[in-house]
């Protein structure tokens, strides 16, 4: 038998479950632009006329919002990222685990082959 033992265990991980949550982070993190930039653009059609102290908190509060809503869409783009990443090493991870069997079953087969041969000789 092998001087070592490869993890028998499969990887824990529900790939359909991140697939899913990398999908609606993105697909949140489009609507945020997207409403963000229509915000914008009804926003500059109001402020056409608009002056004054109101307009200017307005704009500085406004201008909060969008930067808000564009850092948080990037933050969802970067969380999906990460799960993708993760998703990805558990993909490789199982897959060496499954190499690593296998290659563990030939050693013990070439091991029991070679002392077959051995009791063969005597």
């Amino acid at each position: 038998m092998p001087n070592w033992q490869p993890i028998w265990e499969d990887v824990r991980w529900n790939h359909g479950a991140a697939e899913a949550a990398i999908a609606a982070l993105r697909r949140a993190a489009d609507v945020l632009d997207q409403t963000a930039d229509e915000r914008a653009r009804v926003a500059d059609e109001a402020r056409v006329e608009w002056r004054g102290r109101y307009r200017d908190e307005f704009d500085e509060r406004f201008a909060q919002m969008l930067r808000r809503a564009h850092e948080m869409a990037g933050e969802y783009r970067d969380a999906a990222n990460r799960i993708a990443r993760a998703d990805q090493r558990a993909y490789e991870e199982q897959r060496r685990r499954e190499r690593d069997r296998e290659r563990w079953r030939m050693e013990k087969e070439a091991e029991e082959r070679a002392r077959r041969q051995q009791q063969g000789t005597r």
